[in-house]
């Protein structure tokens, strides 16, 4: 009988272990962004023309990555909104034009940036507040390859 008890012991606290880092990451909290946009290349921000912003989790962006976010805005110095945000830091795209951004990444030619108002390029958003605000304002100057 005491041979059944040392693995029913270790049994136990594995399971207890992993039912605390389960509860852990159901416990994490998520947070809010919030972004003011601003586009200030050639054209206008309208109904046709939005500014498209991609929120990821990773710093290495590119056509092939995949977003944890996407929204968009139809006037300039709109406010767009990532609710449900679970990583403790994001990066963050913008592009500006009239295509459908859940088609896919940007279309060649289009106008983009990546939110960098400081180093490193991207630069970090610290998801360190229930809700973290920026300001992220563009121009035409680069464009997708």
């Amino acid at each position: 009988m005491k041979k059944m008890r040392l693995p029913l012991a270790v049994l136990a606290l594995t399971v207890s272990a992993w039912m605390l880092g389960a509860g852990a990451v159901l416990a994490q909290e998520s947070r809010e962004l919030r972004v003011k946009v601003n586009y200030t290349g050639a054209g206008t921000v309208d109904s046709t023309h939005g500014i498209h912003l991609y929120l990821f989790d990773t710093p290495d962006i590119s056509a092939g990555s995949m977003p944890i976010g996407m929204s968009s805005a139809w006037e300039n110095g709109a406010v767009v909104v990532f609710s449900g945000v679970y990583s403790q830091t994001v990066y963050l795209a913008g592009a500006y034009g009239d295509y459908d951004p859940s088609m896919g990444p940007p279309p060649s030619g289009t106008p983009v940036a990546l939110y960098r108002p400081g180093e490193p390029v991207p630069t970090p958003i610290a998801m360190d507040q229930p809700t973290v605000e920026i300001e992220f304002t563009f121009d035409d100057s680069f464009r997708m390859p």
